[in-house]
C-alpha cells in the first residue's frame, strides 16, 4: 500500500511557467505535470565538464538515473528538476519534494514548500535544493554547484515531487536517482608533492607491477562505483625519459601520457604496470598527478639524490630474477558488474591482471560459450564492443593456461547484466482522463518492458495492490467512506506470454459515484514507473417526458399531433458543470429520415420543431399549413397536375425498406447525443466499425480535425438498454385505406358471372350423360335385330363383355 494521503490522477501534458494561473477554455480541469522543452528524456544522464546543465522534468513516465560524474574545480555545474503543472485557475494546495536515501530504505521523506514563500532551500536526504515556486504552476527545484564547492555528505538518494491541486487530488512523478561520483573520486587525497619514491629494480614476478598515487580509500564506495569509466576519474598517470638528472616537477612538464598498452588503471588511483620491455626499451621515471593541478602527487624512480630531491636513475627490471612458478591472480576471478541500459559507458573494459611464469601463457576471451573476436582483446583487458547494449548482456571469460603446464589454468569470469528499468510502451493505453457512461465497461492493455521482470501494482484512489482480489478486499473495507467505491468490479493482471508483456485491466458495468483514479505502477531493483488515470462515469439520458407516451393505436392521424422527448434539467446541469457536456436533441422517422437534414420541400413538409431545444415535435399527417401552400403554389406554377399527398402516402412511395409499400405504422424516434466541449478526456469510440466510419462521414472536415470542435460521446442509438431504448420511440398507427364506391360493383358483377358459369358446367354435365345412355340403347336394339341377345350372353359368359367389343367379334 502507498503511505497514507497519497492520491493520484493522471493528466494531460501542456506548456507551463512559473508567471501565473492560465485560463483554460472550459471549467473542467485536472492537475497534470507539463513537459519542459529543454529537458532531457535518456534513461541515464551524466553531468561532466562538457555538460554542465541538466534538466529533468517530472512528466516523463519513467525514473532515470543522475551522475554527478565528473567536474573540475573550475566547473559550475547546475541540475532542475522541473516539477511543473498545467496552469491552474485556484492555487494549489500543496507541493512537496519526497526523498528516500536507496531503494531498499522505505521511509519517505516529504519535506513542503512553505506557503506563502515562493523562494527559498529545502533538504532531503542530506542534499540541499533550491526552489522556485508558484502556487499555479508548481515549482522548480535545484542544485547549483559553484567553482571550488566542496560537499561534506554525497548528493545520493532517490528523489520524486507531489503536487495537490485544489480538489485535493495528489499527483506524484516518477523518482529521480542522483549518484554523486564526484564526491567519492574527491576523497582520495592528492597534495602535491617533489619528493621521489625510489623502487628497486622490479623483479619479474612483480609483474603486473602495481602503483599507488593516493592511499586507497575506495573499499567504501557504493557498488555503482566500479561500473564508471576510469575516464572519470582525476588521476592522471604519465613517464619522463631520464637523460639527465631532473627534479620530479620537471619530470612532470616533459612527462607523456602512459599508453594504454603498458598500463591499466583505475579510477582509485591505482596503475599496473603491466609490459615489463617498456622499462628495458627505455630508463624512465612514472609521474602522477591530479588533473586539476598541474603539480606532481607521486614520482617513482630507480635512483634519485636525497638532499636535493633529483631522479638520478628510471626504474629499471631485475633481469636476474626468478618469475613465478604458477599462475597467480591479482584481481578478482569473479566479477559482476550491472549497468542500468543507455548508462554503459562507452569503451568499457574488463581487466583481468595475473602474474605468469616464465614461459608465457595462452588466452582466449569467450562470451556466454562461445570465442569473442580478438578486436578489443588482449592478455589483460577486453574492451567491450560499440553495439546495443542488450547485446552485451553474458558472461564473459578469460582462460589462461601456463605454457609450461597445462593443468596450470586459471578462469576469471565476469557476469555482465544489462538491466531496464521498467517502462510502459504505450502511456496513453491509461488516457489521463476518461470518460466512461453509466453501465458501461473500462478495459486496456498497458504494454512494458522491463529486465528483469518486475512487480505490477494498480491503485484505486490512495490504495494499491499486487492481486486483484487484494485490492478488492481492500476496497471493500472502505465501504464507510464510499458505499459505490467498495462495489467496485475491478480485475487486473499481467500477461506474460504477449510480446511484450501487458498489464491488463477491466473495470466492469460502472455505476454513478465510482469516479476513481486508477493508477498503474511497475517497479523492479533498478527502478519504475507510473501512470495515471482519472475514471469518471457520465450518467446516461433520464427523461421526463418520453416519446412513448404518445403512441396510438387508433384514429393517430387525422389531426396534428405533438411528441415530447424532455430531458431531466438537472441532469443536463450536471452534464455540463461537472463534465463539460452538453445534449442534443434529434428526431428519426422510420429510422430514415433525420430532423438535421430534413428536405423542407420533402419529408419537412409533415414536421416543424417548435422550440429550441428541440425536444417536441410537431407532426402535420396531412402537411404543415405553411409548406403545404409553397407546395401547392409551386406544383401550380410547374403545371403539376398530381393532388398533394399525405405523410402515410410520402412514406409509402419514398421510404427506403423493402415492404415499405406497406407501411401501417409511423416511427418516431427520439435521438439524444451528448457532447464533449473540452479536448482532455478521452473516451470509447463508437461500437462497431460501421458506426465509426458513419460518425466521421457526418462530421465536416474542419471539426473531425478541430482539437476544440465538440465531440460526440454518446448516441442513444447506441444505447444496450432496451428499456430506455423502448421509451424513445413513439409508434403511431396510420388509418387504414377508405374503400371506394366502384369497388362494390366490380364484386357483384365478378360474383354473377360466377354463378353464369356453374349452371353452365352443369348443364353441360347432364347433357354428356344423357347422350350416352341413349346410344347405349340404339346398340342393344341392333344386336336384336342380329339375332344376339346381350342381355342372355352376360348370364350364359362367366365374364362381363362390353357391348361394344362383342359388336365387334360379331361383324369379323
Amino acid at each position: 500500500m502507498l503511505p497514507h494521503g497519497l492520491f493520484f490522477v493522471i493528466t494531460f501534458f501542456s506548456t507551463s511557467t512559473l508567471n501565473g494561473p492560465g485560463v483554460e477554455s472550459s471549467s473542467l480541469q485536472s492537475v497534470r505535470f507539463v513537459p519542459v522543452r529543454e529537458a532531457r528524456q535518456e534513461p541515464v544522464v551524466h553531468l561532466t565538464n562538457g555538460l554542465t546543465f541538466v534538466t529533468l522534468d517530472a512528466s516523463s513516465p519513467i525514473s532515470r538515473t543522475l551522475y554527478f560524474a565528473k567536474r573540475s574545480i573550475y566547473v559550475e555545474q547546475s541540475f532542475v528538476f522541473a516539477c511543473l503543472v498545467n496552469p491552474q485557475t485556484t492555487p494549489l494546495k500543496g507541493i512537496a519534494l519526497c526523498c528516500r536515501k536507496n531503494r531498499n530504505a522505505a521511509d519517505l521523506q516529504c519535506p513542503r514548500v512553505p506557503e506563502g514563500k515562493p523562494h527559498g532551500t529545502i533538504t532531503c536526504a542530506g542534499t540541499e535544493f533550491s526552489y522556485d515556486s508558484s502556487e499555479f504552476t508548481g515549482a522548480n527545484f535545484s542544485i547549483h554547484i559553484r567553482e571550488k564547492q566542496q560537499f561534506k555528505d554525497p548528493m545520493d538518494g532517490l528523489f520524486r515531487c507531489h503536487v495537490t491541486d485544489n480538489s485535493k487530488t495528489t499527483i506524484i512523478s516518477n523518482e529521480i536517482e542522483i549518484r554523486d561520483a564526484v564526491y567519492y573520486i574527491r576523497q582520495l587525497q592528492t597534495r602535491p608533492s617533489n619528493s621521489i619514491t625510489v623502487i628497486p629494480p622490479i623483479t619479474h614476478s612483480e609483474f603486473p607491477r602495481p602503483f599507488y598515487c593516493v592511499d586507497d580509500t575506495s573499499r567504501e564506495w557504493p557498488v555503482w562505483m566500479s561500473t564508471l569509466s576510469d575516464e572519470v576519474g582525476n588521476i592522471l598517470w604519465g613517464y619522463c625519459e631520464i637523460s639527465s638528472p631532473m627534479n620530479a616537477h620537471t619530470c612532470l612538464q616533459v612527462h607523456k601520457a602512459l599508453p594504454k598498452a603498458v598500463a591499466t588503471t583505475y579510477v582509485n588511483g591505482t596503475m599496473f604496470l603491466t609490459d615489463e620491455s617498456f622499462l628495458s626499451k627505455r630508463e624512465v621515471a612514472i609521474v602522477c598527478r591530479d588533473e586539476q593541478v598541474r603539480a606532481p602527487v607521486r614520482t617513482f624512480a630507480g635512483g634519485q639524490i636525497e638532499q636535493v630531491s633529483v631522479i638520478t636513475k628510471g626504474l629499471s627490471v631485475d633481469t636476474t630474477s626468478d618469475y613465478v612458478q604458477k599462475l597467480q591472480p591479482l584481481t578478482a576471478l569473479y566479477q559482476n558488474f550491472t549497468f542500468i541500459y543507455g548508462g554503459l559507458p562507452k569503451g568499457f573494459s574488463l581487466n583481468a591482471l595475473y602474474r605468469e611464469t616464465e614461459a608465457g601463457c595462452s588466452f582466449q576471451w569467450s562470451k556466454d560459450g562461445a570465442d569473442v573476436p580478438l578486436s578489443g582483446a588482449s592478455k589483460f583487458s577486453y574492451q567491450l564492443p560499440l553495439v546495443d547494449e542488450l547485446l552485451l548482456d553474458g558472461t564473459y571469460k578469460l582462460t589462461v593456461v601456463s605454457k609450461s603446464d597445462e593443468s596450470d589454468k586459471l578462469v576469471f569470469t565476469f557476469v555482465i547484466n544489462v538491466v531496464r528499468p521498467p517502462e510502459f510502451t504505450d502511456i496513453h493505453c491509461l488516457p489521463r482522463l476518461f470518460y466512461v457512461m453509466k453501465g458501461n465497461n473500462f478495459t486496456t492493455l498497458c504494454p512494458f518492458i522491463s529486465r528483469p521482470q518486475p512487480k505490477t501494482f494498480v491503485g484505486v484512489n490512495h490504495l494499491e495492490a499486487a492481486t486483484a482480489v487484494e485490492l478488492r478486499r481492500m476496497l471493500e473495507k472502505e465501504a464507510i467512506l464510499n458505499k459505490k467505491l467498495s462495489q467496485l468490479d475491478i480485475d487486473f493482471g499481467v500477461e506474460n506470454v504477449a510480446e511484450p508483456p501487458e498489464v491488463t485491466i477491466a473495470v466492469n458495468s460502472l455505476q454513478s459515484e465510482q469516479d476513481f483514479d486508477l493508477s498503474v505502477r511497475l517497479t523492479s531493483p533498478f527502478g519504475g514507473s507510473r501512470i495515471f488515470s482519472s475514471l469518471k462515469v457520465v450518467p446516461i439520458p433520464k427523461l421526463m417526458a418520453s416519446p412513448v407516451e404518445s403512441s396510438c393505436e387508433e384514429e393517430c392521424d387525422a389531426v396534428p399531433f405533438n411528441v415530447s422527448c424532455s430531458l431531466d434539467p438537472d441532469l443536463v446541469q450536471q452534464w455540463r458543470q461537472l463534465f463539460d457536456v452538453t445534449a442534443s436533441i434529434t428526431w428519426v422517422v422510420q429510422n430514415q429520415w433525420s430532423s438535421d437534414r430534413w428536405d423542407p420541400d420533402g419529408i419537412g413538409r409533415f414536421f416543424s420543431i417548435p422550440v429550441l431545444d428541440g425536444s417536441v415535435l410537431s407532426v402535420w399527417p396531412q402537411g404543415y399549413p405553411l409548406s403545404s401552400q409553397n407546395a401547392a403554389t409551386n406544383s401550380t406554377q410547374m403545371g403539376d397536375s398530381t393532388t398533394f399527398k399525405s405523410l402515410k402516402e410520402f412514406i409509402r412511395e419514398n421510404a427506403a425498406a423493402e415492404g415499405s409499400g406497406n407501411v401501417f405504422v409511423l416511427s418516431l424516434r427520439c435521438r439524444v447525443q451528448l457532447f464533449v466541449h473540452n479536448n482532455e478526456p478521452s473516451f470509447a469510440p463508437p461500437p462497431g466499425p460501421k458506426m465509426r466510419r458513419g460518425l466521421r462521414q457526418q462530421l465536416p472536415l474542419s471539426q473531425a480535425f478541430s482539437p476544440t470542435a465538440p465531440r460526440l460521446l454518446y448516441d442513444s442509438s447506441w444505447e444496450p438498454d432496451t428499456t430506455l431504448v423502448s421509451q424513445l420511440i413513439a409508434l403511431r398507427s396510420f388509418s387504414p385505406d377508405p374503400q371506394p364506391a366502384t369497388a362494390n360493383l366490380t364484386w357483384i358483377i365478378a360474383v354473377v358471372i360466377a354463378l353464369l358459369v356453374v349452371f353452365v358446367v352443369i348443364g353441360l354435365g347432364i347433357w354428356l350423360y344423357t347422350r350416352d345412355r341413349g346410344e347405349t340403347y340404339m346398340l342393344y336394339d341392333k344386336e336384336r335385330a342380329h339375332g344376339n341377345d346381350p342381355i342372355q350372353e352376360m348370364k350364359e359368359t362367366e365374364g362381363f363383355k362390353t357391348y361394344q367389343r362383342q359388336s365387334t367379334i360379331h361383324k369379323k
